[in-house]
């Protein structure tokens, strides 16, 4: 079950700032997620929240070795114990203190629709999800000679499954409010990033 936790309540806005905004980003490995979230920080100048790190911190908490085996282990318990939404219960903290500081945030590494649900729920109307797309071929060679753990094509095909089937990231990917497909150059990327942004903030009278 996804869920939401018995604690949840919704954010009260704070009167005293412009409208505030929250931009979500989702999409499988080798989209260039991690290039769409760091051109989002600087265009929106706002902090970054990244799920990936509630996992680490709890590896570490744990007293376990950081390692992609370990976070994938740690991460399926936490929602075994919590739910599917576990990683976004779990950061909605952090989350208040950047919004009660009266900022605009981006949300790096959700997973699971069940996880938007969570945070839609307890942030109404400030949420905006955005899907990075690139074509198959071209995310095996991004993955492939990347430094930071390469995959190979069977590999990225495993993680793909999984995070389809086992995480419920399609819904959260084929329900998003925005698409941006990476499949050119940085330049153009960040145009279509920025677009999204000018929209968004349009949209909600920011």
């Amino acid at each position: 079950m996804g869920g939401t936790s018995s604690d949840e309540r919704r954010w009260e806005p704070r009167s005293d700032c412009p409208p505030q905004f929250i931009v979500a980003v989702v999409g499988l490995a080798g989209t260039g997620k991690s290039s769409v979230v760091g051109m989002l920080r600087d265009i929106m100048q706002a902090p970054v929240v990244y799920f990936g790190g509630v996992v680490v911190d709890e590896v570490k908490r744990r007293g376990l070795p950081v390692s992609e085996t370990t976070e994938r282990s740690v991460r399926e318990q936490l929602r075994s114990e919590r739910g599917m939404s576990a990683i976004a219960q779990i950061a909605m903290p952090e989350i208040d203190r950047y919004l009660s500081a009266g900022t605009d945030l981006v949300i790096d590494g959700l997973y699971s629709y069940a996880e938007y649900e969570v945070l839609d729920g307890r942030y109404p109307g400030l949420i905006s999800l955005i899907a990075v797309h690139a074509r198959r071929p071209l995310r095996e060679v991004r993955l492939a000679t990347r430094a930071d753990r390469p995959l190979t094509p069977a590999e990225i095909r495993s993680r793909d499954m999984r995070e389809v089937r086992t995480l419920d990231k399609a819904t959260a990917i084929a329900l998003a409010d925005w698409h941006l497909v990476n499949d050119s150059t940085l330049d153009d990327l960040r145009a279509k990033t920025q677009e999204i942004v000018d929209e968004i903030r349009l949209l909600r009278g920011a």
